[in-house]
């Protein structure tokens, strides 16, 4: 579990838990794990088979919906302190200050919890105008978001023990037609999906120039009509196909 280390485990029970992790990890059979990084940790405790299935996308989706008119960039789920993407407000405020068109056709929704803490980041690089903080919605309306948005971000804590994590909404994004911006560790398994599949670009934190580069790349192809994502090979992230795996491993 990628909060392990917030638990403050004495010595003992730390190595007590390794000790069930690897009993269980040479015991079993057959392994499955949801990312590229966690069988890579694993084969270093046992030499028991062990597959990557991830999550995945249900292929019933919405109806295409038209897109929104203005440039908007949503991100779908919680956003709380632990996950305030700085730089991206940083960025955002940098263009909005050197390209009017940008300033006069930037929308960012926020579909979820948002912390004040992330609220208050945004009014202190003064975007507060250009956020609509949504709240909270049903899984079909969020889907209407992913959509309908220009661009969709995808963002995640800047913790080393969050490499292995890959959200599910990634899935869902992947089938939205939209570029993706990630923001996360680096590694980052997300960073393998997304470029494996056309789908996006990833972005650490520190990566702040190549961010606005896209930011504007992409604004340019909104204005010209032609933004969109060229997805390839996602049916292999459909959960039919997820679960025709597993059922092989059975």
């Amino acid at each position: 579990i990628d909060y392990h280390k917030e638990l403050k485990l004495s010595k003992a029970s730390e190595n007590k838990h390794k000790a069930l992790e690897k009993q269980v990890l040479t015991k079993a059979d057959q392994i499955v794990v949801t990312s590229e990084s966690t069988r890579l940790e694993f084969e270093h405790i046992t030499s028991k088979p062990i597959e990557v299935i991830t999550n995945g996308y249900d292929t019933v989706q919405a109806t295409n919906l038209p897109l929104d008119n203005k440039f908007s960039m949503a991100h779908i789920g919680s956003l709380l302190s632990e996950r305030n993407p700085e730089i991206l407000w940083r960025v955002l405020k940098k263009i909005v200050e050197e390209n009017q068109d940008f300033e006069e056709n930037l929308e960012v929704n926020l579909v979820g919890v948002v912390s004040e803490s992330v609220l208050k980041s945004i009014a202190n690089n003064n975007l507060t105008k250009y956020v609509n903080n949504v709240g909270y919605v049903s899984h079909n309306e969020s889907v209407k978001y992913q959509k309908k948005s220009q661009v969709l971000f995808l963002i995640e804590s800047n913790l080393p023990e969050k490499s292995s994590i890959i959200p599910g909404k990634l899935f869902e994004y992947m089938v939205s037609n939209r570029p993706i911006l990630a923001i996360g560790p680096r590694p980052w398994d997300v960073s393998t999906i997304l470029a494996n599949t056309n789908t996006g670009t990833t972005f650490s934190y520190e990566d702040e120039d190549a961010l606005q580069s896209k930011i504007i790349e992409y604004f340019e192809a909104f204005k010209s009509g032609t933004l969109q994502s060229h997805g390839i090979g996602l049916q292999k992230y459909s959960r039919k196909a997820l679960t025709e795996h597993l059922v092989k491993l059975l």
